[in-house]
């Protein structure tokens, strides 16, 4: 036989022979997670008849207490171990009744206000670790009955799902994401606080799915096999000696154990040939699955929350375009109020005082300016979140007397008049000449621009991605009480710490603070404002929205004083403290739907100190955000061209 064509057989051969070995092995891999799952279903369900069990026996022994709540943890435990599967398949479910958080919610997409009271793991959890759980023994039982009655019914859904290789994989990396944002910052054990063993829980189920690949992978690549195996084993040993919650290293935890670990998956993802998302479904999403950190710049896709396509080929100029507008006077009914007269560059698109100045400087709009750095990942816009699109915020904007006080029909007459505009959106959308200067397009360019304006680059960024080896100590130290003790990470989620749930990131929370009219913490007063409850929007209006405004992000928080709705704290220093003292409930004011736990914190001077150095490490480059060098002309309108860039401060 002919020395190549020999050569070539054996090559084929031998590639046929790894393909078919590769295929088996993949089909004992699936087989070996399925019946992984399904045990481990299997050993929640014994489970959750102990716990049913324990509520029914609870008495007022001291015996008959520590049952229970060893019933609760041991349920948690095995829920834990199913969870990156479990919350993966069916994560709308799992969040309503078997593991959300023990808060009132209103149930969506229904005509009327229905509203959802909490059930669930946490909700058990929160309610047997109190002092006297046998005064609430009624509501232990009938919670447990229904959380075995929920269980059952995702126990049946669960079961006829069938596992594919891509589920495991992004199933694990978002698991990962889910341990260190929502567990090890105790947002899943409000009463237990067992929120260490339970991440160490969670690792072993996503372990014992990785193991079933070792064989692919060793045959693959058997340095990174080596290299995930032993560093699943690190983490797990990490996770068995760091075991209180209030001296767990998270930072550490981060650095050395979740974030290689979050990368290497990704490179195994890849490296084994299994399909990736977009392959499958061209729906956006909000997490980036190629990105390899969860405090990358690209780990949230800004194109999904603003519902735009950011790999557009014309996005740079719609970007351009925006920017523009965004800085131009001429959007206002008297020329000296734009976008950036409330949301100044420099001060991370903030202004700077309490409240913004109405656009007849006479008076403000009634509250302050939020930065819009990173305020695209978001589901909903404004204090009172009552926008749930981007591009319709502005017309919020347009048509409010305190604000621009006009209408898009004013502001289109008034584009039409400059050649160098009408060029520009020309440019921007030549796909229809008929409405390039539209309704459309001029919100579609700002919020273009406005989903640009995204800051990962701060100190803490870099230092989390290994960009530079240094950082403060007091920033160390105050992460880790942001995302521990002083529970601040639990309302502000990573990476973006803004109140857009992990790790899905697809719904935005608002919280109830008690926020006061002044810094007086002897004779406080509660704003008057009601937030979210008077937003206009009707599934809204419940007693529990009363005052409720959103989870902003703390990220460039050096740069956006005054702070909260109402721009009542001049300080971060004095931000602190509020928290600190329990907020609005814990000073003593009457705030019956308070989201924020009530109780004195118990930070330290020095404790407090620590937090306010880690959120000014979290301030970005806001040079980066040039604003334009001059703005369109108006050949017709000379008087116009005086404008000032940015208008009117």
């Amino acid at each position: 036989m002919n020395k190549k064509i020999l050569t070539a057989t054996l090559i084929f051969l031998s590639l046929f022979s790894f393909l078919s070995f590769q295929e088996n092995e993949a089909a004992i891999a699936l087989e070996e997670v399925s019946n992984q799952f399904s045990n481990g279903l299997d050993e929640l369900e014994l489970a959750v008849e102990d716990l049913v069990f324990a509520a029914e026996n609870l008495s007022e022994a001291a015996s008959s207490k520590i049952a229970l709540q060893e019933a609760i943890i041991n349920t948690r435990l095995s829920y834990k171990k199913t969870e990156f599967l479990t919350a993966y398949f069916d994560p709308y479910n799992t969040k309503k009744n078997i593991n959300g958080a023990p808060l009132l919610s209103v149930e969506p997409n229904v005509p009327e206000v229905v509203v959802i009271e909490p059930t669930g793991l946490q909700v058990l959890d929160e309610i047997i670790f109190t002092d006297e759980p046998f005064e609430e023994k009624e509501a232990i039982i009938e919670l447990a009955k229904q959380f075995a009655k929920d269980y059952k019914t995702m126990r049946n859904y669960q079961s006829n799902i069938s596992v594919e290789h891509r589920h495991v994989f992004e199933a694990m990396r978002q698991e990962l994401v889910r341990i260190f944002t929502l567990g090890v910052t105790g947002f899943d054990t409000p009463g237990s606080a067992n929120a260490i063993p339970e991440a160490k829980a969670a690792l072993e189920g996503v372990y014992a799915a990785l193991k079933s690949y070792m064989p692919i992978i060793e045959e693959k690549s058997r340095g990174l096999a080596i290299v995930m195996d032993a560093r699943m084993e690190y983490t797990l040993n990490y996770l068995e000696k760091n075991s209180d919650f209030e001296t767990f290293d998270r930072l550490e935890f981060l650095m050395q154990h979740i974030e290689p670990q979050y990368h290497e998956l990704h490179t195994l993802h890849d490296q084994l040939g299994i399909e990736f998302y977009e392959e499958v479904d061209d729906r956006p999403i909000p997490v980036n699955h190629h990105a390899v950190s969860i405090f990358a710049p690209d780990f949230l896709n800004a194109g999904y929350f603003a519902n735009l396509d950011m790999d557009h080929p014309l996005m740079e100029k719609r970007i351009e375009l925006g920017k523009v507008l965004f800085f131009d006077p001429v959007l206002s009914s008297n020329l000296q109020r734009s976008c950036a007269s409330c949301h100044q560059p420099e001060k991370a698109f903030t202004d700077g005082k309490k409240k913004s100045i109405a656009t007849d400087f006479a008076g403000d709009v009634g509250r302050n300016s939020p930065t819009l750095v990173n305020s695209v990942y978001a589901d909903k816009f404004f204090w009172d979140i009552r926008e749930p699109r981007l591009d319709r915020q502005m017309l919020h904007v347009v048509k409010s007397d305190k604000e621009f006080a006009t209408d898009y029909v004013d502001i289109i007459k008034k584009l039409n008049q400059s050649s160098a505009y009408k060029g520009q959106f020309a440019e921007a959308y030549p796909e229809h000449p008929q409405y390039q200067i539209s309704t459309y397009t001029i919100s579609d360019a700002l919020s273009a621009y406005v989903a640009s304006l995204n800051s990962f680059d701060s100190p803490f960024d870099q230092y989390v991605r290994g960009e530079t080896g240094v950082i403060d100590p007091a920033v160390k130290r105050g992460f880790n009480l942001f995302m521990g003790k002083a529970a601040c990470g639990t309302c502000h989620f990573a990476p973006v710490f803004n109140g857009t749930v992990p790790p899905l990131y697809d719904e935005s929370e608002s919280e109830v603070l008690g926020i006061p009219t002044t810094t007086d913490t002897l004779n406080p007063a509660q704003d008057p404002d009601l937030g979210r409850w008077s937003s206009g929007q009707p599934r809204d209006v419940t007693d529990f929205y009363k005052t409720s405004f959103k989870t902003v992000t703390v990220r460039n928080a050096a740069l956006t004083a005054p702070y909260m709705h109402n721009g009542v704290h001049e300080t971060l220093e004095q931000v602190v403290d509020f928290y600190n003292r329990g907020g609005g409930a814990g000073m003593g004011m009457d705030v019956p739907h308070q989201t924020l736990p009530f109780d004195n914190l118990s930070l330290t001077a020095a404790e407090q100190a620590d937090l306010v150095a880690f959120m000014k490490a979290l301030t970005g480059d806001m040079s980066k955000f040039d604003i334009p060098e001059k703005l369109p002309a108006f050949e017709n309108n000379p008087e116009w061209n005086d404008r000032k860039i940015g208008g009117e401060y």
